[in-house]
């Protein structure tokens, strides 16, 4: 006996009759010899086909929203990370020019150092 059988039974008995008695009497048909025709049973496959192919398709396109969602934020973090490199880039290269400026005059200050001491012996 299969409760699918009975119950597609009922529901075409009582589609076909209208009343309680003849979906009782669909019910007991369906439970002895399955369904009595196979227009009802595939119906209702078809319904719940449909059925599921929407939830599939509702699921899917949820997915994809959700994926579109991840690329967004993915996309925006890299610009953010891009940005950050390149400030640090910049302030890189200035404390690298601010160290060779600082050299140069360290150099120069040496050479003002060695013409004073030369110009200290000229004198004396």
């Amino acid at each position: 006996m299969n409760l699918g059988s009975v119950l597609t039974g009922a529901v075409q008995g009582f589609l076909m009759t209208g009343n309680p008695i003849g979906a009782g009497v669909g019910a007991v048909a369906g439970a002895l010899g399955g369904s009595t025709t196979g227009g009802t049973s595939t119906a209702l496959s078809a319904a719940g086909n449909s059925a599921l192919a929407t939830g599939e398709n509702a699921y899917l396109a949820a997915n994809e929203q959700l994926q579109l969602q991840q690329l967004a934020f993915q996309y925006s973090e890299q610009q953010q990370a891009d940005s950050f490199d390149n400030v640090t880039s910049e302030k890189s290269e200035i404390m690298r020019e601010s160290n060779e400026l600082r050299n140069v005059a360290m150099e120069q200050r040496k050479a003002d150092n060695e013409i004073t001491k030369e110009f200290i012996k000229s004198i004396a």
